[in-house]
């Protein structure tokens, strides 16, 4: 078990993801270790090979690994049929919370057939999505666009936003106001922290899956016009995805210095981010309306000092201050971006106040563990009102 769990009592939360764990989401691992008073299990759809799942040591519930869960989480994907006797985890949880809206949709049946509440979080294409439902990926994921999020919005169910951005999504959605928590889930400021190694003078980095809404393209044009002002600086990639050998092959072609890397554990990422001079994050709004929904990495870079450098998309502005810790510029203006890089990479003075109040903006406002205790004073409320005599289940 945790530390966490150990501290606990006989309160159990169980997490519900379709997949344990992609690099991309460690924050879901990082989220149940920082609990206290709920001693956190995990309940998933199946594994993959990812440094994340080492994050914490409490117990994951394999569904691809008994032909009874996969039966019963097939008849609940498919009919919506809830088995909830095939799924041990389920008897002895306090509280089920899915993570992507798309999973909450997924496990809702089985967990009001079991008799316990539900909160899904929602990360932000699951509330940002507007175009055509086929479009939107697998079968279960075009329902849930077609309509599961309208179902979703009259369930007895809590929910959260993981920022005031997706909040207003979410609403607008149909979402009552008493049903969405904004709650941001914080990062490990034990990991993510200064420390005395050298930067290295030019270095730039991004950790983000190669997908198109996270503008890598946006990001290599404006490092070129940097280039072209005999600016001098090295870009690193950091991520996965469908896109990284178009954009690595695009970034090639019009940067001097620069390199890749496929993925890296959460202490390897930290040590680069305290090495570099500056975070650069690309995010943009595509045309079906998905955006990003806030920018962990973001705050991950901030937290070992180092200048984020930005556009103003979705949620990311809330986990930065403009002209403080870094510069939010306009969306997909990619020579606002330039002159934010290129005043960072020259202006020492700046740089250094940027650096300060970043890392004391992370540590005050986004400490995961400040914001477990919030969370798990909110799974106290969604139980007591779940409970409380005369609500509906």
């Amino acid at each position: 078990m945790s530390n966490s769990a150990g501290l606990a009592g006989d309160k159990r939360i169980l997490y519900y993801v379709d997949r344990y764990l992609p690099a991309s989401q460690a924050f879901i691992a990082q989220q149940a270790k920082a609990l206290v008073r709920y001693a956190p299990e995990v309940l998933a759809g199946a594994l993959v090979d990812s440094p994340s799942r080492g994050i914490g040591d409490f117990p994951v519930h394999d569904i691809s690994s008994s032909y009874a869960m996969r039966g019963g989480e097939l008849a609940a994907k498919l009919v919506r049929l809830p088995v909830p006797a095939v799924f041990p985890s389920l008897r002895g949880a306090s509280l089920v919370h899915a993570h992507f809206g798309k999973n909450g949709y997924v496990i809702a049946p089985l967990v009001a057939a079991a008799g316990k509440p539900l909160v899904t979080t929602f990360h932000g294409f699951d509330a940002t999505y507007g175009g055509p439902a086929r479009a939107a990926g697998g079968f279960n994921q075009a329902r849930f666009f077609a309509k599961g999020r309208k179902q979703m919005a009259g369930w007895n169910s809590w929910n959260i936003a993981v920022s005031d951005f997706i909040a207003e999504k979410l609403k607008a959605l149909g979402f009552p106001d008493d049903r969405v928590f904004r709650h941001y889930i914080g990062i490990d400021t034990d990991q993510f922290r200064t420390s005395p190694v050298e930067r290295q003078p030019g270095r730039i980095v991004s950790v983000a899956r190669f997908v198109e809404y996270k503008g890598h393209r946006f990001i290599i044009d404006a490092l070129a016009e940097v280039q072209q002002a005999g600016i001098a600086f090295e870009y690193i990639m950091v991520g996965q995805g469908p896109l990284r050998e178009e954009v690595e092959r695009y970034a090639q072609k019009r940067v001097a210095r620069v390199r890749v890397i496929d993925k890296l554990s959460q202490p390897a990422i930290a040590e680069l981010l305290a090495t570099s001079r500056i975070y650069v994050h690309g995010s943009v709004t595509l045309e079906n309306g998905h955006a990003e929904a806030f920018g962990l990495a973001n705050l991950e870079a901030q937290a070992v000092g180092t200048p984020v450098v930005a556009f103003r998309s979705g949620g990311v502005a809330e986990a930065m201050i403009d002209g403080e810790t870094g510069n939010a510029v306009p969306e997909r203006d990619t020579k606002a971006m330039a002159a934010a890089i290129a005043a960072l990479l020259t202006d020492d003075a700046q740089w250094l106040s940027y650096s300060r109040n970043a890392a004391k903006m992370v540590t005050n406002h986004f400490d995961i563990r400040t914001q477990a205790r919030l969370l798990e004073d909110y799974y106290d409320s969604v139980i007591a009102r779940y409970c409380a005599p005369g609500a509906s289940k």
